[in-house]
């Protein structure tokens, strides 16, 4: 079953002008509970970003349920089977989320109010599915840029299983090995690609072998001519990479963090194109020929870029075709071959 996007929402009624202002212009949704804070909302932002929310029982686009014991819970399930529920809730809260989940078999239509990115950032990964999504004050504006972060990291990329149908040697060329702060996992890899709409999912060198030991902060991501997905949505060519650098680390599964570059080392090494379709998409990166180079088969399974053949199948990520400008997607024509 595909993966939820997580949501987040301002509450207004604790949140100075400037903050709601900036969380307008980056896209995020306003919600004011009192009738003060929905007239001054209604003056600072364009009314397209303000989520209605009455006062319960009354419904509106999301029925808010104050939790004050266990009694609530079942106005809460009998409010979520049928449509979005926001909860507030001053005491208890991470368990009658569990129960909650629990019983809808999801946590899809469950909205709650948090206090802290924390609490936040807790909420959203609650029994490992997590709740739709939270609504917080904020006092200062530049955390919402750590929102924007703990967004991307509760909201697992869609890869899917791309088939091979190409691989030729290129010749010489340099290449990176992009060599993190951060122990990365069995399954974890980073999404590089010589289209900015495609890319597909090395993993990293964690994996032993009899003539090499592993190295478990590196990915040997190739190219510099490849981008790499870094988080805020964007992407860096690899050329670029360097120590400080912060790109994406991605499970098999699709979950994200951000991870620092300690080192980006840059050599001449023999390299081979890889070439991959997934229904109407399509798109390559070029690595290095090495049995040290994984890609990952759809089980996650890592197999060697010196094995890969056409007719393979390996995870892949692909984004709406867009241009970029500076890593950042625009709307304008683009074609990359």
């Amino acid at each position: 079953m595909p993966a939820s996007s997580k949501e987040f929402f301002l509450l207004a009624d604790d949140s100075p002008d400037d903050v709601i202002r900036k969380a307008s212009e980056m896209g995020f949704k306003i919600v004011a509970l009192s009738s003060e804070a929905k007239e001054r909302v209604k003056n600072l932002v364009d009314p397209a970003h303000i989520v209605r929310v009455e006062e319960w029982p009354s419904k509106g686009e999301i029925t808010l349920v104050r939790i004050k014991g266990p009694e609530d819970m079942s106005v809460v399930e009998e409010t979520a089977s049928t449509g979005k529920v926001l909860i507030d809730s001053k005491g208890w809260k991470i368990i009658p989320l569990e129960n909650l989940i629990a019983s809808l078999g999801g946590g899809d239509r469950i909205y709650a109010i948090a206090e802290t990115l924390d609490e936040a950032r807790s909420l959203l990964g609650v029994l490992e599915v997590g709740i739709k999504g939270v609504v917080m004050p904020l006092k200062d504006p530049s955390k919402l840029a750590d929102v924007r972060r703990m967004l991307e990291e509760a909201s697992p990329l869609q890869l899917v299983v791309a088939e091979v149908t190409e691989v030729r040697e290129v010749g010489m060329g340099d290449r990176v090995c992009v060599d993190t702060t951060s122990i990365l996992s069995k399954g974890e890899g980073m999404l590089v690609g010589g289209s900015a709409s495609f890319f597909l999912l090395v993993h990293s060198e964690n994996i032993e072998s009899p003539f090499t030991s592993p190295r478990e902060f590196r990915v040997n991501a190739g190219a510099v001519s490849n981008y790499i997905l870094v988080p805020g949505g964007k992407t860096k060519y690899l050329s670029e990479v360097k120590s400080g650098t912060e790109v994406l680390a991605v499970t098999k599964d699709g979950k994200r963090r951000a991870v620092s570059v300690g080192r980006a080392k840059v050599e001449r090494r023999p390299l081979v194109l890889v070439r991959a379709k997934s229904q109407d998409a399509e798109g390559w990166a070029v690595l290095q020929l090495a049995e040290t180079v994984p890609l990952m088969k759809p089980d996650g399974t890592p197999i060697p870029v010196s094995e890969v053949k056409p007719g393979d199948q390996i995870l892949a990520y692909v984004e709406e075709k867009k241009a970029r400008h500076f890593g950042m997607a625009v709307d304008e024509f683009i074609e990359e071959r």
